[in-house]
């Protein structure tokens, strides 16, 4: 089982190109679920962590949450390790306004009608379970979900945005110095 120390131990200096060959060298042992079974619980949250932020820097909460669904699921418990409670909530208030049934998967084809649904009043969506919604409550959903992306970014912004502090891996970088 891999483990921070296997990975950062005999790092001088850890910064954003060493956590990518970190990251890209964890991806090298499968899917994140196999990764998970691979490495230790720390070494899981910093990957998460590291995919977490650099996925937020390319495009946003919202990229995040359509093209990079495998991560959804653990971004709370890491958010939560980070000591990122506000962002933890705010995110939570995200996911609690997709349907219960919600499978966090890009393999899976009615998460892209769920993502668009919630994108746009107007986007069609073949899911006979979203048309049963009447077109008032989705403009509704819709509203609320960009306004708490909004709130979203705004609390990010500051924390992993570049000319943040350590360009926005302090969180990352914090825990791994934590466990090593």
């Amino acid at each position: 089982m891999l483990t921070i120390q296997d990975m950062f131990q005999n790092q001088s200096k850890i910064d954003e190109g060493v956590l990518v060959e970190v990251s890209d060298q964890l991806w090298k042992l499968g899917s994140l679920q196999e990764i998970k079974e691979k490495v230790s619980e720390d070494l899981f949250v910093v990957h998460v962590g590291i995919n977490m932020i650099g996925n937020w820097k390319n495009d946003g909460w919202w990229c995040l949450i359509c093209e990079q669904a495998y991560l959804v699921p653990y971004i709370p418990d890491v958010l939560k390790i980070f000591g990122l409670e506000e962002m933890k909530t705010v995110f939570e208030s995200i996911i609690s306004l997709f349907p219960e049934y919600t499978t966090f998967s890009n393999e899976d084809e009615s998460y892209y009608d769920i993502v668009n649904f919630l994108q746009n009043a107007h986007f069609k969506v073949n899911d006979e379970r979203l048309n049963h919604i009447t077109i008032e409550n989705r403009k509704a959903m819709v509203r609320l979900i960009h306004q708490r992306l909004d709130r979203l970014e705004d609390i990010t912004d500051p924390l992993w945005g570049y000319g943040s502090q350590c360009d926005g891996w302090k969180s990352v970088l914090d825990f791994i110095a934590l466990k090593i």
